[in-house]
């Protein structure tokens, strides 16, 4: 399925498996990202035009579609912008929702649809994501905001660590008011993380300026607890790249 795509190598078995050393059991949920440029002439503007033409193919196929989300993310803080205008990200909460979906578009007349895309996709990752904890609430239309960076765990540090770390210190800033979405994201297929790279963090907000508030909230109030110094001796993160987001279709 090409319905073009929110970003990124199989979790090992060792990786995803919950054992009782660990303090959490992952939240997890599948998404999709579409990545590509904009064939001559056309822009965002067009991508939410053909956009409603998806919407409209996918309201006559029942319920499929009801537990989907779609996002349109542009670039906008990346070292090359020239490599990607658009990623369509597509969030379900299993694989058995994502996977109905994607045969529902490819046996019921996606291809179609799809030769009138006004973009053109480089890559289609399929990818597991890890919740950590969730924004502000947001709705269709709202202008969101992401950054994606590439992290590497610590020595003798592997995802479920890093998991159980990231859920004491997210639960810790939320009841001082922080509003930041996070996910840890490996690819299923599409994509292969970067020599040395274990996840990709996403960090994202129901708003833009939310971004900052949050920022100036985590430098006064959480840069000195134990929680943040625990994570932060569990990973590292480089190659931060940022989107602006429009959302387009939340859960029925």
């Amino acid at each position: 399925m090409k319905y073009l795509l929110l970003v990124p190598f199989l979790f090992s078995i060792t990786s995803f498996a919950q054992d009782s050393e660990y303090k959490y059991e992952p939240v997890v949920n599948k998404a999709e990202y579409y990545i590509g440029t904009y064939n001559n002439g056309k822009d965002l503007d067009d991508m939410v035009m053909w956009y409603q033409k998806f919407a409209d193919w996918a309201e006559d196929q029942g319920d499929v579609y009801d537990t989907m989300t779609v996002a349109l993310l542009t670039p906008y803080f990346n070292s090359d912008l020239s490599a990607v205008d658009v990623v369509w990200v597509n969030n379900w909460p299993s694989s058995v929702e994502q996977f109905k979906g994607l045969e529902t578009w490819v046996t019921g007349g996606g291809d179609k649809l799809l030769r009138t895309l006004p973009s053109t996709n480089s890559e289609q990752v399929d990818a597991w994501q890890w919740t950590i904890s969730d924004p502000a609430e947001f709705g269709v239309g709202d202008m969101m905001y992401a950054t994606y960076s590439d992290c590497s765990n610590a020595e003798g540090v592997n995802n479920n660590n890093v998991y159980d770390l990231y859920m004491d210190f997210a639960k810790m800033v939320k009841k001082d008011g922080d509003t930041i979405g996070r996910k840890m994201i490996v690819p299923n297929a599409g994509r292969a993380l970067p020599e040395g790279v274990d996840f990709i963090r996403l960090m994202y907000t129901a708003s833009i300026s939310e971004t900052g508030v949050n920022q100036a909230l985590y430098n006064d109030k959480f840069a000195d607890r134990q929680e943040t110094k625990d994570l932060q001796a569990s990973f590292t993160c480089t190659n931060a790249r940022t989107y602006t987001g429009l959302v387009m279709r939340a859960p029925e």
